[in-house]
């Protein structure tokens, strides 16, 4: 009924990063649904918690738009298996992520995927990823996904993008996992 989705951080009754979550909900629509869309964000929300944090989850499709409000509690991710995806996209936030969970299921053991296309690191199955180099923070020059806290920390200039292949994951001495409602840890080196 949905096939688009925006995951929203609500902390203190405050939206983060409403801009990217409005500016990726415009390129989705176009491409989608080939028309653009009127519909702004920020004059639809519902009320919002005051306190804690919330995942608001915008569902929508050409017509029509829900949110669902919950709670958010991170995953504690400690292990990661990497997993070559060679023929998967995923370049707009759809509620499909069928080629996701097939990644997801290999995991094994390990908490979390780390999914990687002709040896290039791309992304973990909920997060972009951020490696530090001593000096820099880089991610991926091309993820499977563009996510908003990843624009964000470019936009600032706090990380850069750079093709990082699987063998070279030793030469870095921090790494984080970051999303929507996952943001970039100053100091935090993982």
């Amino acid at each position: 009924m949905y096939p688009l989705f925006e995951s929203i951080r609500v902390e203190g009754g405050q939206t983060h990063l409403l801009q990217y979550h409005q500016a990726r909900i415009e390129r989705s629509y176009r491409q989608l649904f080939q028309k653009k869309c009127s519909w702004k964000l920020e004059s639809m929300l519902p009320d919002l918690p005051i306190t804690g944090l919330h995942k608001l989850r915008f569902l929508y499709n050409d017509r029509a738009f829900t949110f669902e409000l919950v709670p958010y509690n991170a995953r504690k991710i400690e292990t990661l298996k990497c997993v070559e995806i060679n023929t998967y996209n995923y370049d707009l936030k759809l509620t499909d992520r069928s080629g996701i969970d097939q990644a997801f299921a290999l995991r094994g053991d390990c908490d979390d995927v780390l999914m990687t296309k002709n040896g290039l690191l791309t992304d973990t199955s909920y997060c972009n990823i951020l490696l530090f180099d001593g000096t820099d923070w880089i991610t991926p020059a091309e993820p499977l996904f563009k996510g908003v806290q990843r624009e964000y920390l470019l936009d600032q200039k706090m990380a850069r993008v750079g093709s990082i292949h699987r063998s070279d994951l030793h030469l870095f001495i921090g790494f984080q996992l970051i999303n929507a409602l996952n943001p970039f840890v100053k100091n935090c080196f993982g």
